[in-house]
This record gives C-alpha cells, structure tokens and sequence, in this order.
C-alpha cells in the first residue's frame, strides 16, 4: 500500500483565546543537547477497524495541537538571531499524519524514530513521530 499523507490543524472544540502570534525562546533553549524520548504505550486491541483507530489519533492529535499551541507553530529567528515560535495563521502550516499499512510481523522497534543529532529542529522538521502495529 502506499503511504497516505494529510496535513492535521488545530481544532477549535475548546474556543480558547487565541495565543500570542509569537513566543520567544530562552537562550538556554538553544543550548540543551539533543535528547531521546521513547515513550510506549501498550494497549489492547481494540474492537474497531484500524482505519477508525487512525481517524482517532488523527482527531486527538488536532484537539491536542489546540491545547498547547507551540506544537502547532513553525520555529523561525530573526537577524538577531533570536529564536521564536511563530503561531499566528500564516505560522501555523499543519501537522504531517502519514500512514503507511503494511503486514509485518513485529520482532522489535524495528524503526528508530530518533534521535535528533540537531540542537534546533530544521524549517518543516517533525517533531513528534508515533508508530502504532497491531
């Protein structure tokens, strides 16, 4: 199969006040070393087919991209070299959800999700990536 790609956004279930356009990183952002955050999750198998599974993590993630609006930002700087989390519409370019359906027998974390090597994320670099096998 081939991977389907879609673009997810912040929902507006919560009506919240919208967030600054901007908000300005520390310094000491900049300089914390690159780290590696595995986090899993094991959960039974659910009763509903797998594509109802992923229209759920799909819609989470845009209701938690609403909640905690940096995730949803683009990280730019400026000629001083001040670094920043742009929010506002034009800021806000979308989450990439890629799918890719394959039958695999799961022998270990096969894939290796990270680490990031770079102190600061790339223009368009994720910053979350989940793997969900059944």
């Amino acid at each position: 199969m081939t991977i389907e790609t879609s673009t997810i956004y912040p929902t507006n279930k919560h009506n919240r006040p919208a967030p600054p356009t901007r908000v300005y990183l520390h310094g000491l952002d900049g300089l914390s070393p690159a780290i590696q955050i595995h986090n899993h999750r094991f959960f039974r198998r659910p009763s509903a087919p797998i594509v109802d599974v992923i229209d759920q993590l799909k819609s989470s993630l845009a209701e938690a991209l609403e909640l905690y609006p940096p995730v949803a930002g683009t990280v730019q700087f400026n000629d001083k070299g001040e670094i920043y989390i742009v929010m506002d519409k034009e800021g806000i370019v979308g989450t990439p959800f890629l799918v890719d359906l394959k039958e695999t027998p799961y022998t270990q974390d096969s894939e290796d999700l990270s680490p990031r090597t770079d102190v600061i994320l790339p223009p368009m670099a994720s910053t979350l990536a989940v793997k969900v096998t059944q």
